[in-house]
């Protein structure tokens, strides 16, 4: 029988979980992430770069228990200073990668900076969102989530989120701060807004199973690893028309499904990080592959994008945006190959590439120039298009 303590804990837990799932919409600590908006970074690598602090001193401990193997992609979510995104990136070799996701472009720019100094190439940088990791689906072997947890707003959305990246069979590890009432410390109790308990109930509501938990790691923190779940009812992507991208689930039953004869133009000014493929190009994507889950082939839908604002980089040449964003390549260009093939328009706003600072000459050849994304844009709607807004 269940102790009256563990009890209230487990019932607390159901109550937090069942919260979550029915108040995404609404951040479980607003203004928890407020200190990180524009960080002062040198002032952070000297809080968490620190022997005080008990996942450094303990960094080659925990990197010994995560079991990296060479070859692995490792996402390091919430990774700040690039801790653990450096010792990653030894650990899988130079034919692995490091997926180093932050929300604070601050601390990208450090990680990108200090990977390059260090001669590691193989750390990328992906800018997440409040509630989105924003990695492509199945593309992780191991995540891993270093005192960040308590920092997720919307707790439910970014685990699943991460979810769909994690390859079959892939491994959440979870380091957080043991918070116990009467034992942790008072900034602990306030800043944390909940404990061991709760936090797993939240990550096995959101489709994993927990699988490890090594007791001999650390102290003041907890490690606990999870695997994603088989059993949460969640389906394989599947690639039916572009491979790769936008992956799509199919149902047995649905209602709404795609209609042939549509016309789209999406309308894109979102900006992504540069590495990852914008978001525009992705939701082009899934479009096309959920009219071939339906049945449909690509000349069922007619489909038109503009790129303008932020996103106007993402119609460079690969030598241009190498040399300006400091990768090895554009991301967006073999996606862009493949919905060209499939009968997808592309333009770029050619004043929004002046504005931007932009040569015509760095426009990717397979990408025309528009005289202006408004142009497009009327022009496609007295076509019979309908406009998306991707911002």
């Amino acid at each position: 029988m269940l102790s009256l303590r563990r009890l209230s804990l487990f019932l607390i837990a159901i109550v937090a979980v069942t919260t979550s799932v029915m108040a995404q919409e609404k951040s479980v600590k607003p203004g928890v992430n407020d200190s990180f908006r524009d960080p002062d970074v040198a002032a952070f690598v000297k809080r968490f770069e620190v022997e005080s602090r008990e996942v450094y001193t303990r960094r080659n401990e925990i990197l010994a228990a995560c079991q990296i193997q060479p070859g692995q992609t490792v996402a390091d979510i919430g990774a700040g200073t690039g801790l653990f995104t450096r010792l990653f990136a030894e650990a899988v070799g130079p034919e692995g990668r490091v997926l180093a996701v932050d929300i604070t472009p601050n601390f990208l720019k450090h990680i990108e900076t200090s990977s390059r100094a260090a001669g590691l190439k193989n750390v990328e940088t992906v800018l997440c969102t409040a509630d989105s990791t924003e990695l492509p689906p199945e593309s992780v072997d191991v995540a891993f989530i270093c005192d960040t947890y308590h920092h997720f707003e919307f707790p439910l959305k970014t685990m699943t989120s991460l979810q769909r990246a994690l390859k079959p069979g892939g491994r959440v590890i979870v380091i957080d701060f043991r918070r116990v009432a009467g034992e942790s410390s008072d900034w602990v109790l306030g800043h944390v807004r909940a404990g061991q308990e709760v936090f797993e109930s939240e990550i096995i509501a959101a489709g994993y199973l927990k699988t490890r938990e090594p007791a001999d790691v650390l102290k003041e923190n907890y490690f606990v690893e999870f695997t994603k779940s088989k059993a949460a009812g969640l389906r394989e992507w599947q690639y039916p028309i572009i491979a790769g991208y936008g992956g799509v689930v199919a149902y047995d039953s649905v209602v709404e499904p795609p209609q042939p004869g549509m016309k789209l133009v999406f309308d894109v000014t979102a900006d992504s990080s540069p590495n990852a493929v914008n978001k525009g190009l992705e939701r082009a994507a899934r479009v096309l592959n959920l009219y071939g889950l339906h049945g449909f082939s690509s000349g069922d839908v007619r489909i038109a994008i503009v790129f303008h604002g932020e996103a106007t980089k993402s119609v460079l040449k690969d030598e241009f945006y190498a040399l300006r964003y400091g990768v090895d390549h554009n991301p967006n260009l073999k996606l862009i190959e493949q919905l060209k093939s499939h009968g997808v328009e592309l333009f770029v706003c050619g004043q929004a590439l002046n504005a931007k600072g932009f040569a015509a000459s760095t426009v990717d050849p397979q990408i025309p120039i528009a005289a202006a994304a408004l142009t497009v844009i009327l022009n496609k709607q007295t076509a019979g298009y309908t406009t998306l807004l991707i911002p």
